[in-house]
């Protein structure tokens, strides 16, 4: 366990940054919501994917399409410029979610994990300290004790003591 007394992040987003940061990605949503679409729950565990593989299979086939698409009837040559089109915008997509999107969540992430990992730890040390003060029969820290130790209810031990 992390040192509680150790923190390496110490802020807040001001309400202005809160308000610039929504306001730029409610740009993005709406810039990019004429070029995506929402799926249902089933619709995302049912529709196919893209993998490495599949991703050459299809370009592989739009190539063959594209040479042989005089020769294809009117419903398969509509098939091959659709695949075209969804290929370019599968990898203009592809570039931003591999890009600045997953920059961005992945900062995000890890920032919310950090600042829980902090409130956790230091949540862990006031508790210790708490449950300390209620063992010695401290004025109030009984009360405080029985408030807090329901989150460890039925867990058939204590919770972790936070390390140096």
């Amino acid at each position: 366990m992390a040192n509680p007394s150790v923190n390496r992040i110490n802020t807040s987003i001001t309400p202005a940054d809160t308000t610039a940061i929504n306001n730029a990605l409610n740009t993005a949503l709406t810039t990019l919501a004429t070029y995506t679409q929402a799926l249902t729950e089933d619709e995302r565990t049912s529709l196919f994917s893209l993998s490495e593989e599949n991703l050459v299979f299809a370009q592989e086939a739009l190539a063959q399409g594209q040479l042989l698409n005089a020769g294809f009837p009117a419903p398969i040559q509509s098939i091959v410029t659709n695949m075209s089109t969804d290929l370019n915008l599968f990898g203009q997509l592809n570039g931003l979610d591999e890009g600045n999107i997953a920059q961005l969540a992945l900062r995000v992430k890890d920032t919310k994990r950090l600042t829980a990992h902090e409130a956790y730890s230091g949540a862990l040390a006031v508790y210790k300290f708490i449950e300390a003060g209620a063992s010695l029969g401290m004025q109030g820290y009984q009360a405080a004790f029985d408030a807090l130790k329901v989150r460890f209810a039925n867990q058939g031990g204590s919770p972790p003591v936070p390390g140096p």
